[in-house]
């Protein structure tokens, strides 16, 4: 019968302190070692693959359908454009936005070829790169880069979801697509981008596979592969650091990066998702999905510290929900700026607070990840 690591060392221990019985160090430290082992013992064991199957496979799934209707609506919309047809494009576009941010922290699998994360939503944005793509897609009379052999080896500023909310929500934008001049062209590159997402999320999924087929069933079955796990016993700390990353995301790239160091200096402008107003519901989003990963790898705990562990969830979760509607605008007055600077504590407080008892609990070392600079 096999015996899994957890249940030998408490077996040793015990056996450790039963047999020193007459030198109290000793038998101390057996004693210690048991009382540390039966807490793990009451842990349950959290394996990559259960994570990526129970946790990260139907976010995907939920990404490929919103990518696919969005694409759909997009098709019907160039057919007969109308106010309504906008109305309906911007409700994909916002599902199609959350589902993305969901994942976004993901940084391992099928994600890490291709620039796909770029491709798919390029942020930051710099020098308004997104905005002059997107002007000389518009300019350009031939449809020879909009199609899909052409249009994926564009910029990354052109393919993805930024380039989308351009097209929707710029001033004037709702007119031009509906009539005008401009109409057909903006309507052809609003498809060209709608199908590029759908495209990228059809091949993230496709490439995880099941059970039976593809990275998951590789990675039950313990297989290494040399591009995406060249040591497949490693990717339960890489998701326990894209789980830390999740909190530093919001805080470096949506948080600080729009505050500023005065209210004089804030930048509005560089709040995420500032066009569409969703510059709130994407943080909520990203920290709501780390809440349900850290929840799923908190099994591994021990009751003590599963219970602070979730607090500091919980902490992080309303804290999210409690932001400001528009990121940018409270940026700018100060007590916008108090409640995002103590928004800014309690995710810090979360990156640290999830990646040290996980670290800890299921015994796997935190490696930097995708937003450090070291």
């Amino acid at each position: 019968m096999s015996r899994s690591p957890f249940a030998v060392a408490l077996a040793l221990a015990t056996q450790i302190a039963q047999a020193a019985q007459g030198m109290p160090a000793v038998a101390a430290a057996g004693s210690l070692l048991t009382t540390l082992f039966v807490g793990r013992a009451h842990a349950a064991p959290v394996s990559a693959p259960d994570v990526v199957e129970s946790w990260l496979l139907p976010r995907y799934d939920t990404l490929l359908a919103a990518a696919k209707a969005q694409q759909a609506a997009w098709d019907g919309f160039c057919a007969a454009p109308s106010d309504a047809g906008v109305a309906e494009l911007k409700a994909r576009f916002v599902a199609a936005s959350e589902a993305w941010s969901a994942v976004e922290f993901v940084t391992f699998g099928p994600i890490i070829l291709s620039l796909r994360p770029d491709r798919f939503n390029l942020f930051p944005e710099r020098r308004n790169a997104v905005g002059r793509s997107v002007a000389e897609l518009i300019a350009d009379p031939t449809d020879e880069r909009l199609q899909p052999q052409r249009f994926f080896r564009l910029s990354a500023a052109a393919q993805g979801l930024p380039a989308l909310e351009r097209i929707l929500y710029d001033e004037g934008a709702e007119a031009a697509l509906v009539a005008g001049p401009e109409a057909a062209r903006r309507c052809a590159l609003g498809r060209a981008v709608a199908l590029n997402l759908a495209t990228i999320a059809g091949e993230l999924r496709a490439g995880w596979g099941s059970r039976s087929e593809g990275l998951l069933a590789q990675l039950i079955a313990g297989k290494a592969d040399p591009v995406y796990f060249p040591d497949p016993k490693a990717l339960l700390s890489q998701i326990v650091t894209d789980l830390a990353g999740a909190y530093q995301r919001v805080v470096d790239q949506r948080l600080l990066v729009v505050l500023g160091k005065s209210a004089d200096e804030a930048k509005p402008l560089l709040s995420d998702r500032r066009r569409s107003g969703l510059s709130k519901e994407t943080i909520v989003a990203i920290v709501t999905s780390a809440s349900a990963l850290g929840e799923a790898l908190s099994a591994g705990l021990d009751a003590k510290d599963r219970a602070s562990f979730q607090a500091t969830l919980q902490a992080a979760q309303a804290t999210a929900q409690g932001l400001p509607e528009d990121i940018g605008a409270a940026a700018t007055t100060p007590e916008g700026r108090k409640a995002l600077q103590a928004a800014v504590t309690v995710f810090k407080a979360a990156q640290a607070g999830v990646a040290r008892p996980l670290a800890a609990g299921l015994g796997v070392p935190i490696g930097f990840n995708a937003l450090d600079g070291d």
